[in-house]
């Protein structure tokens, strides 16, 4: 699209929504932008009406759809995860509300987590974990257990288990659960 804009004499500047439709408009909605900086700059005051937490990635016209997918791929894993977790307490007779609290909780552990694991993937020292991929690995008999007891479908952990049976195998057990990214990139 972008080459077929600039083509055509136009400038060209890309964008994603990271949310939800509903949440357009509002000031801490996430809207990021990647093409021509000078478009971003002339139309910055209107583009925050869309969003008002809204960057230029940078000149590159495909980064908002990089960052869109990029980030996009925490959504599902953690909705299924969550999921999982209400059809295990539902099981119980339980509610699934009764989850949201210590799902948060530990959503933003993982939110503390993130940059300390960017700063070891982006230097690639793998060798001071917090956890370990052994360890994540030795913890994969207790989600079949879950599903066994609660009667919960974990045949979706499968691909992740064998992702950190290959890590192991790369010679990755006693390095940080970080150390995941190098098995995920194709040589």
């Amino acid at each position: 699209m972008a080459a077929w804009a600039t083509g055509h004499g136009a400038r060209f500047l890309d964008g994603a929504i990271k949310n939800v439709p509903s949440a357009v408009g509002k000031p801490d909605t996430l809207l990021y932008y990647g093409g021509d900086r000078s478009v971003f700059d002339e139309y910055e005051t209107t583009l925050r009406v869309l969003g008002g937490d809204t960057v230029h990635l940078g000149d590159e016209s495909d980064l908002a759809a990089l960052y869109e997918m990029a980030v996009g791929g925490t959504l599902l894993p953690a909705l299924v995860g969550f999921f999982q977790g209400a059809a295990a307490v539902q099981a119980r007779g339980l509610e699934a509300a009764t989850l949201v609290r210590f799902t948060v909780k530990w959503l933003e552990m993982i939110n503390s987590i993130l940059p300390v694991f960017a700063e070891e993937i982006d230097s690639g020292d793998y060798t001071k974990p917090m956890s370990t991929v052994n360890l994540f690995l030795e913890g994969a008999v207790y989600d079949e257990q879950l599903g066994e007891e609660a009667g919960v479908d974990v045949a979706w952990h499968a691909p992740f288990h064998d992702l950190l049976r290959r890590a192991v195998e790369a010679g990755h057990g006693d390095h940080s659960i970080s150390a995941l990214v190098e098995v995920l990139k194709k040589p």
